[in-house]
């Protein structure tokens, strides 16, 4: 477990000695005071007045955790294979480390450091928000705290991909894996919308595939966050939460990464 803790501090360090992260930390939450403005405009959604606040500091950190979950992939994608070509893998595994305690140090080393990225965000948005309104909404902590499950889902998927298939090809899959979720959830969100069932009651009352109860919740995992933060009943799909869903789903995949690197040749 010591090794394990190592591994994972090393990932993080290795990762933040690059100037590119500090420019782009820099430059994001350079961006995000930039929509401060944004935030005194007026919003008419279906005929009324919304709070534009909390409406829009929503959909930013909507947009946050995607580019997160973008960046994470992109980061994992390549963990393995660099490690590989330079000698990195062989240098842990000649030591007293663990096949186990490598792949878990890599894996939640970079899981940490892109939640850490995405909280700071995060924090810097509830800061723009605290500023307009003058009060603090901590639903933005918590809700942030809870879309890194979806991040680490992604770090474990890309990292088991890439030891089975190309490189970018793993990010790809991993990517697209989350879009048909978010498709089918967000689908099934719309169906269940006021406005759709004043439309059409008998597509909103329509029960869903077993396959979609079953998928990973990535996106009502998101939905689950934004209730925190507009204080919404949450509505999930199926009888378990989606938390318990894709928590589930990490384990499954790191399960398989941790099977198939002890069986890969170094």
């Amino acid at each position: 477990m010591k090794m394990f803790i190592k591994i994972a501090h090393y990932t993080i360090v290795d990762q933040m000695r690059a100037k590119s992260f500090y420019l782009l930390i820099g430059l994001s939450i350079g961006l995000l005071f930039l929509t401060r403005g944004c935030y005194s405009a007026d919003y008419v959604i279906n005929g009324q007045q919304v709070d534009s606040t909390l409406y829009l500091s929503r959909i930013i950190f909507q947009i946050i955790v995607m580019g997160m979950l973008l960046m994470v992939s992109m980061i994992s994608m390549r963990i393995f294979t660099r490690d590989q070509n330079d000698g990195s893998v062989q240098m842990f595994l000649s030591r007293p480390v663990n096949r186990w305690e490598y792949v878990l140090g890599r894996i939640i080393g970079t899981w940490l450091l892109s939640s850490g990225f995405m909280l700071l965000l995060h924090l810097s948005l509830s800061l723009i928000i605290w500023f307009q309104t003058g009060e603090i909404n901590l639903g933005y902590i918590g809700a942030s705290i809870i879309c890194s499950v979806n991040l680490l889902f992604m770090a474990a998927a890309v990292c088991l991909f890439s030891l089975l298939m190309p490189d970018f090809i793993s990010a790809l899959f991993a990517i697209g894996i989350l879009g048909i979720g978010f498709v089918s959830d967000g689908g099934y969100r719309l169906l269940s919308s006021e406005i759709f069932t004043a439309i059409s009651p008998s597509a909103a009352g329509s029960s869903p595939a077993p396959w979609r109860i079953f998928y990973p919740k990535l996106f009502m995992v998101q939905a689950y966050a934004d209730s925190l933060i507009s204080q919404n009943q949450f509505v999930t799909l199926g009888p378990v939460h989606p938390l318990i869903n894709v928590f589930a789903f990490i384990l499954l995949l790191i399960s398989l990464t941790l099977l198939v690197f002890k069986k890969k040749s170094i």
